[in-house]
């Protein structure tokens, strides 16, 4: 094959993605309910993002709100990014603060019928691998258009 060169070509995703411009996505809020086996009861991790969308892709930081009994206890600031399509969610939420930026919670969920709500389980890595060892934690999460 000498003299012959051969050229890659992008894919058509890819090529997508490169001529694709980002955008607004509006807002969502993001729910994660995490149950505290410490304080036997549930803490809801609750924000509300404003995503920046290039294709299906998406990306936005928040406040994320920890509250239990109904009140808020505090605030973390967050980076939520992933991919959004039609009928499937799959997102990553990291902490920036506090014991649970060891972590991130990897959520996977689909489309209810409105198309404005994905619903399904999230799950992370084990916060303290080197004195726990356990296989991490999960729960369930929401992703709702709120505009």
């Amino acid at each position: 094959m000498a003299g012959r060169t051969s050229t890659l070509t992008r894919t058509s995703s890819l090529a997508e993605i490169a001529e694709a411009a980002p955008e607004a996505s509006g807002l969502w809020e993001v729910h994660l309910a995490y149950r505290m086996a410490s304080m036997n009861s549930v803490v809801d991790f609750k924000a509300v993002v404003d995503f920046v969308r290039l294709g299906a892709f998406f990306d936005g930081r928040a406040s994320m709100a920890y509250v239990t009994g109904g009140r808020e206890a505090m605030r973390v600031p967050a980076d939520i990014e992933g991919e959004l399509t039609a009928d499937l969610a799959l997102l990553d939420v990291r902490m920036q603060e506090g014991v649970m930026k060891r972590a991130p919670f990897h959520c996977s969920g689909e489309a209810r019928p409105d198309g404005k709500q994905y619903e399904g389980k999230w799950h992370m890595p084990c916060l303290r691998p080197d004195t726990c060892g356990c296989d991490g934690n999960s729960g369930y999460f929401s992703l709702t258009r709120v505009d």
